[in-house]
């Protein structure tokens, strides 16, 4: 069964479906370096590049059994200023686009959890019912990749519709009283292959914000966070490359800080020894991509485009749950 990857990216979700079953015929991405990436790791694909409102998808019409992709996820990112609709980058109408001129068995589409929140309910419930106006059985759930084997907590809005019945979701393997327990950053990093390293430097914050948890909160300058490495990581971001990169801490040096701070401390000033920040392969390694899958463009470009992608994991497990219920019928009219 064939697939059409929507905002590609490097190909997270493309790697994940392929491990599902299924064949990407062909690929929408605008930005150049990943689309270098995306060229390099897939040459048998057809990659478009560029303004996605400038492809005709009646092309595919009768070919391609699956829409996916992750429109961008700024307009409702909480990391953002959530513009929604509103958004110029809002793309899930060219999605809904792809969809009713593709007519397909099938739609997988990925975004950020706080699309599914309550300050964009109307909106998720706009676009839900514009899919299921196509034809489809609309099923929507936020999931957290580190349910299914990521070293990450990353929490997705899914939303998958299908031609008959309403897609079943499958049930999360990794996690307390689960079959397996989460995978700590830690174990997915320890034998990450050497690569360039982050000249970022880390330093103390000036005004450190305090969580109860040391690996929550503002402990030094930027986004970056220590990781707790035992544990799944924080969401790996796309802007890290310089300080909102997260931080390896070996000897908890920042944890005892934490602690310090608490107890009524003074903060401390200058840089912090004996720590630092993820490479893009350790980063990469937390959002499961394999160690031969490389990443084009300037540190900046990779570190962007590892924190952009789906986990492949993540879609490899929902898209061999969507094969396996597609398949069937696709069979049946094959017959």
């Amino acid at each position: 069964m064939r697939s059409i990857d929507l905002f590609c990216g490097a190909g997270g979700l493309t790697l994940g479906l392929r491990q599902a079953g299924w064949e990407t015929a062909a690929a929408v991405e605008y930005d150049a370096s990943a689309c270098l990436t995306y060229r390099h790791n897939f040459p048998e694909v057809e990659l478009i590049p560029g303004d996605i409102r400038a492809v005709d998808f009646t092309q595919f019409k009768g070919s391609v059994d699956l829409i996916a992709g992750g429109p961008p996820c700024q307009p409702f990112s909480v990391a953002g200023h959530q513009r929604a609709h509103d958004d110029p980058r809002n793309c899930i109408p060219e999605f809904i686009r792809a969809v009713r001129e593709v007519q397909p068995q099938a739609f997988l589409m990925e975004n950020v959890a706080g699309l599914a929140s309550k300050r964009h309910e109307l909106y998720l419930r706009f676009v839900l019912e514009q899919l299921q106006a196509l034809g489809f059985f609309v099923s929507s759930q936020v999931v957290d990749a580190a349910d299914y084997g990521a070293p990450q907590h990353r929490k997705r809005l899914i939303v998958v519709g299908m031609r008959d019945g309403h897609f079943i979701f499958p049930e999360p393997s990794h996690g307390p009283g689960r079959q397996l327990p989460h995978i700590g950053a830690g174990d997915a990093i320890a034998d990450a292959p050497e690569d360039e390293p982050n000249r970022a430097k880390v330093t103390y914050a000036k005004k450190p914000i305090l969580r109860r948890s040391p690996f929550a909160g503002m402990l030094v300058n930027g986004g970056g966070r220590p990781i707790k490495l035992s544990d799944p990581s924080q969401t790996i971001p796309a802007s890290a490359g310089g300080n909102r990169t997260h931080i390896v801490d070996p000897g908890e040096l920042l944890v005892d800080y934490h602690q310090y701070l608490i107890s009524g401390g003074v903060p401390a000033q200058g840089i912090v020894d004996g720590v630092r920040r993820l490479t893009v392969r350790e980063s990469a390694r937390i959002q499961c991509f394999p160690d031969d899958f490389e990443f084009i463009g300037p540190q900046s470009a990779r570190y962007r485009q590892v924190g952009n992608a789906v986990p492949p994991i993540l879609g490899r497990v929902v898209g061999s749950a969507l094969y396996s219920q597609v398949r069937p019928r696709r069979l049946r009219q094959a017959v």
